[in-house]
């Protein structure tokens, strides 16, 4: 009678603990997740930026070209690449800076099986 207590104690308390692991595992997953989702979207938002940046850095040379055709000083063709130049870093300033992915919590990772060496 004392044995089958004790094994009901323990079963019982291996259940409480199967439960509360499978509880923290949900909500790491669920919070994971959610720092993948805002990583995803950070990306998708550097990538729109740099699309633009680059749209307006091409535009920016093709005006480069045109008032270096037209120039006839060379004061005239420095100060159209020192505008080109501005607009170029101005373009390149508008695009975030590269997100960071969020590494998956210790308890998500499935644990690797050891090496078999080979005989």
């Amino acid at each position: 009678l004392i044995a089958g207590f004790a094994l009901t104690s323990i079963s019982t308390s291996f259940a409480a603990d199967t439960a509360t692991t499978k509880a923290e595992r949900v909500a790491a997953r669920t919070a994971y997740q959610a720092q993948i989702d805002t990583f995803k979207a950070a990306v998708e938002a550097r990538h729109t930026a740099a699309d633009a940046a680059h749209a307006t850095i091409d535009a920016a040379r093709a005006t480069l070209k045109t008032a270096v055709a037209a120039a006839t000083t060379a004061d005239q063709k420095a100060a159209a690449k020192a505008a080109f130049e501005a607009a170029r870093t101005a373009a390149k300033a508008t695009v975030p800076a590269k997100p960071v992915k969020p590494v998956k919590p210790a308890i998500l990772v499935k644990a690797t099986p050891a090496p078999t060496p080979a005989s």
